[in-house]
């Protein structure tokens, strides 16, 4: 399945197009693709939301009930609408366009985790609610040229071993397994070990990014935080050659 399209539309909630511009564009990557699904799902926190909120007077008092009894509203050229909050959507989206309404960092996170999505549109709020998402995946910004996508690990020696965890990993689950625990605990002490260091977002970001589970990126990146805070470095005389696996990070050889 392709990678979802990424949109972020950064406007306040109460304007009059806070609705429309998003689902312009959900209806605009289905079509773009005959192959995907035309249903777009519309993804707040609490089913609350949909009432005497900004929601309310986009999609209409009737609409608004319709969505809260879990009815699908047509909203014109083939395209069904229907809502889902984090506690209901807990499976694959049938490859649906999903519309992110006052998005923050766990609802995107929560996004990130899902299968089978086509396309994600953040309406974020507050205002810097999709800031570590934007980051992350450097979405279509409404009203701004695309722009390439940025590098999350400024060190590449970081990045190497990383991908080195990435690969030997089980990224299908939101725990990681002990064996993976293991590897990369190992893996950060050696880059600890050798001076290097990483904020735990970026880290957390770029593992997302890679194909982790949120929650496993999680993991992954509290690991880091405590690794390289410690005060001294780590022993390493425990773990199967360090120095080569080191030297090999070091000049962008993946193997172990």
């Amino acid at each position: 399945m392709p990678a979802p399209i990424r949109v972020l539309v950064p406007i306040d909630d109460s304007e009059p197009e806070a609705m429309s511009i998003p689902l312009g564009y959900a209806k605009a990557i289905t079509q773009r693709n005959p192959a995907r699904s035309h249903k777009i799902i519309l993804l707040t926190h609490t089913k609350q939301q949909l009432r005497s909120t900004s929601l309310e007077s986009h999609l209409g008092a009737q609409a608004s009930k319709a969505l809260a009894a879990n009815r699908a509203v047509g909203i014109g050229d083939g395209f069904m609408l229907h809502h889902e909050t984090m506690q209901t959507l807990r499976y694959g989206t049938d490859n649906a366009v999903i519309i992110a309404f006052y998005a923050d960092d766990k609802m995107l996170d929560f996004v990130d985790g899902l299968s089978g999505v086509s396309g994600v549109i953040a309406l974020p709020w507050p205002e810097d609610g999709a800031k570590t998402w934007a980051s992350r995946w450097t979405p279509h910004v409404h009203g701004q040229e695309p722009k390439a996508p940025t590098n999350l690990l400024s060190d590449p020696v970081i990045e190497n071993a990383l991908r080195v965890v990435s690969t030997v990993s089980n990224l299908a689950h939101d725990v990681m397994h002990p064996h993976d625990k293991k590897f990369a605990d190992e893996t950060l002490r050696i880059l600890r070990a050798n001076g290097h260091a990483a904020p735990a977002a970026d880290i957390k970001s770029w593992a997302i990014r890679e194909g982790w589970k949120p929650a496993a990126a999680t993991e992954l990146a509290k690991m880091a935080t405590k690794i390289f805070a410690l005060k001294s470095k780590p022993s390493l005389a425990a773990f199967h050659d360090p120095s080569g696996r080191y030297t090999r990070w070091k000049h962008g050889d993946k193997e172990n």
